[in-house]
């Protein structure tokens, strides 16, 4: 039997929960953010790129005095910069990381390398290259270790799939198109391995929004969910565990890069920012509450020319810029990724510099007030047994 001073203890450890973590319960829309900036490593400018449940945050970074930029992996506001692999040139993005603080990336650029780097034993390996080509760029990466990019055959830009073996082999995942010197990338990979990706669609008139999905005996079936607007170019870059999938497609009316979700079954446009001229839009992830985070902007795949990170959520969208401090002295220009905790990362402009940031809900008012009035009534009822 818990004592009065027991339960007293258990309701302010659950408020302190709910205030100072603010991520145990689905997050609205209207919710607003605090800001946090993550240092570069000494220069002018950084990038976010994904961040993990557990808070882990990677992208790329410039240091002091330099023009390249360098992986880095952050955690409670330490940003440590990731070696790159020996033997290229010294460049390096950190693309994916999972919860327990494993990154998968690339090194150099010509061409590149796929890495994975692990931040509590600070080794860097060499995932290796597909049969009969070289290099690679891993995109992603599960909890459970699982590697998701694209590599070259020596033939055609392929989807792979590896569970993180120094030097591979990496497993080609195929195109619906069904021959080896078909075009694919994969960017995202869920925790029960649903993989978003693009590939060329099986009648080869062009390439689409595809996930691969577990065949059941061991290997991967490509499936083109499409977009929107039908066959045409798109391409999907996250998926949930039960199939949904974000990412973004080519407008046939407009010209423009419109961004789509799939529900499983079809795909919808997913709108732009009401009374903004942003005419561009790219869905970059997605959480399994649904919640949906990219941008819109004037230029597609070039938000710092003018654009901002969006959230779409309830079928509505909102701009992030307007769920902040407004007094932050930010303008968020892209958010690249979102946890189930409904925290995001991304980049904007702070001080006319381009900074990576983490957004992270504060609860809604009256979630705090719920779980007061409950820990109140029940130190009550105990006082009242007592008596």
């Amino acid at each position: 039997m818990k004592t009065t001073s027991q339960v007293h203890s258990l309701a302010v450890f659950f408020i302190a929960a709910l205030v100072i973590g603010g991520t145990t319960s689905t997050v609205s829309a209207v919710v607003p953010y605090t800001i946090t900036p993550i240092d570069t490593l000494g220069g002018d400018r950084n990038f976010a790129n994904d961040i993990s449940d557990t808070g882990f945050v990677t992208g790329n970074s410039r240091k002091a005095g330099g023009t390249q930029l360098f992986p880095y992996v952050w955690q409670s506001g330490v940003a440590e910069e990731i070696p790159i692999l020996p033997d290229v040139p010294t460049f390096g993005r950190g693309f994916g990381v999972n919860s327990t603080g494993i990154v998968a990336g690339e090194s150099g650029n010509g061409p590149s390398k796929a890495f994975r780097y692990d931040s509590t034993t600070d080794v860097i390996d060499d995932i290796g290259s597909l049969a009969g080509g070289s290099g690679g760029v891993a995109n992603d990466i599960n909890d459970a270790g699982v590697i998701v990019g694209a590599a070259s055959n020596g033939q055609s830009v392929r989807a792979f799939i590896s569970d993180g073996t120094p030097g591979g082999p990496l497993v080609d995942l195929g195109t619906p198109l069904g021959t080896t010197d078909s075009f694919a990338r994969a960017y995202g990979i869920s925790q029960s391995g649903v993989i978003a990706g693009v590939a060329r669609n099986n009648s080869d008139t062009t390439s689409e929004p595809t996930l691969w999905l577990d065949d059941g005996v061991g290997g991967y079936t490509p499936t083109t969910i499409g977009s929107p607007a039908g066959s045409v170019f798109g391409e999907a870059f996250a998926a949930t565990d039960d199939g949904r999938a974000v990412g973004r497609y080519s407008d046939p009316v407009s010209s423009q890069t419109r961004a789509f979700f799939y529900d499983g079954g079809s795909s919808v446009d997913l709108g732009l920012l009401p009374g903004e001229t942003f005419d561009n839009a790219r869905a970059l992830d997605i959480n399994s509450a649904g919640q949906i985070v990219g941008y819109v902007a004037d230029f597609d795949n070039a938000p710092s020319f003018g654009g901002a990170a969006v959230l779409w959520e309830g079928g509505e969208i909102f701009d992030l810029n307007d769920l902040i401090p407004s007094a932050s002295g930010w303008s968020l220009l892209s958010a690249n990724g979102i946890n189930t905790h409904g925290q995001i990362v991304g980049f904007g402009t702070l001080m006319g510099q381009t900074r990576a940031f983490v957004l992270t809900p504060i609860p809604e008012p009256s979630s705090i007030a719920l779980l007061a009035s409950m820990a109140i009534g029940c130190c009550l009822a105990v006082r009242r047994r007592q008596r």
